[in-house]
């Protein structure tokens, strides 16, 4: 006699998509393990002695692969399909951890950062169109903004890790975020969507090889039952471009992602943590950090919720508003005196002197962390995985999340120049007008695919 129990379809799909997002959890320790290395890299007591230069070359070697890892993904994706995609990129992840753990020297620490970078873009692309392929409609949303909360508890769980352990210790303990990933995803089906794509190129090969066959015979094939008809083969990525069903949710989506970094979510939350020293010069610069990743993280929790009520337009143009205000808030309460004098990034941002001000900027930073986290970060890996038609799926994520990881390197490259030569006020009012012009933009032109099937969203 057998126990049969019902296990409800949401809870398989969660299953489902549980294994990506874990190996995703990998991603945001990429992210936040600089401000965990390189601190002990240069400390006195150090193994392994770096310069500025290499500093530099450290901090962004992730970011460098991330944007071509996107487009490799896409590809991959597509011919492999959606679990087997996942599954490889686990093994250059751990790979990539446990050389930064076991390196001797700064070469060991630049080819495991080339890697877990390599792999963070990769994983883009197949984890977002997995999750929006099994998950039925009404759940779709929420668990792709659990792509963002795997990214910002990974940053979370790094931080804290380092604020205790050593970084060799902290990589190891890495390396095993994408192992458990693996045995998750073995478990889990592929795609339904890509197995019938790829059964429809199997049906459209073998018709292919039987026509050839018996064009060879002298003697007419025998008549039998037509077959049913074959669907059309997909476009090529150059037919693809000519189509404005492709066309146009690729411009919308990459404006999207340039509106996202460009509305500073990466430079600010790294600028942060001096402001808030400069309000109290007693505070803890690892409190500081903590307490931005616990409200990021809160936050991220928070727009899972959002995402299954609301819309995808109204809660893209909310968060663009409120990042809009709270960064004209935080250019208004900070100036820029001695940059000259001392041309350091470090201590152009002061609080304004009037009492009454002094936690303006904290609260600015505050509202800034929540009103960006609720939008504009998950959002357009959301809908990466949503606005394409089936036909051009693969490629057009690819491009997109390829476009956002160019855009992020960017920002990142470009922000020192600004604050140093502009100054931190000028800076984040660029910023500012960024998200109030994207704010615009999103209300005219993002379409809505909540609650929405995979084709209708196109």
């Amino acid at each position: 006699m057998y126990l049969k129990i019902n296990v409800p379809p949401v809870f398989k799909q969660m299953f489902a998509a549980s294994g990506p997002l874990i190996v995703t959890l990998g991603s945001g320790m990429t992210v936040g393990f600089s401000a965990v290395l390189l601190p002990q890299l240069k400390d006195d007591r150090s193994t392994i002695k770096i310069s500025s230069h290499q500093e530099s070359w450290i901090a962004s070697m992730a970011a460098l692969p991330m944007a071509v890892g996107s487009v490799l993904g896409g590809v991959a994706m597509d011919r492999l399909g959606r679990k087997t995609t996942n599954l490889l990129i686990c093994v250059p992840f751990v790979l990539g951890w446990t050389a930064v753990s076991m390196a001797t020297g700064v070469n060991g620490v630049y080819v495991g950062r080339l890697l877990t970078g390599l792999c963070t873009g990769l994983l883009g692309p197949p984890t977002a169109v997995y999750i929006a392929e099994v998950m039925e409609q009404r759940y779709r949303g929420a668990a792709l903004a659990m792509i963002s909360f795997s990214v910002s508890a990974g940053i979370l769980a790094v931080h804290a890790m380092g604020t205790f352990l050593g970084w060799r210790l902290v990589s190891a303990l890495c390396s095993t975020v994408p192992f458990a990933g693996y045995a998750l995803i073995w478990f889990t089906p592929e795609s339904p969507a890509w197995l019938r794509e790829d059964e429809d190129r199997r049906r459209r090969r073998r018709t292919a090889a039987a026509i050839g066959d018996h064009a060879n015979e002298s003697v007419p094939p025998p008549e039998v039952d037509t077959p049913p008809p074959l669907p059309a083969a997909k476009p090529t990525a150059r037919q693809c471009f000519g189509r404005p069903s492709f066309l146009g949710p690729l411009a919308v989506l990459s404006t999207f992602f340039f509106v996202q970094q460009f509305s500073g979510v990466n430079a600010v939350a790294f600028y942060s943590v001096t402001l808030l020293k400069r309000v109290g010069p007693d505070l803890n610069e690892y409190h500081c950090t903590m307490a931005l990743d616990v409200i990021r993280l809160a936050v991220s929790v928070l727009a899972c919720g959002l995402t299954k009520r609301y819309g995808r337009r109204p809660l893209a143009v909310v968060s663009a508003v409120g990042t809009c205000a709270s960064l004209l808030c935080l250019a208004a309460s900070v100036r820029d005196p001695g940059a000259q004098a001392t041309g350091s990034v470090a201590v152009q941002a002061i609080p304004a002197p009037a009492a009454t001000a002094s936690m303006t900027p904290v609260l600015s930073i505050v509202a800034y962390m929540v009103f960006v986290n609720i939008g504009l970060v998950p959002l357009p890996w959301i809908m990466s995985g949503e606005m394409f038609p089936g036909y051009c799926r693969e490629l057009g994520s690819g491009l997109s999340t390829c476009f956002g990881f160019v855009m992020f390197y960017t920002v990142i490259q470009i922000s020192p120049y600004l604050l140093t030569n502009i100054g931190t006020s000028m800076t984040f009012y660029i910023f500012g007008t960024v998200s109030g012009v994207g704010a615009l933009f999103l209300y005219l032109c993002l379409p809505e695919t909540k609650n929405k099937s995979m084709e209708d969203t196109t």
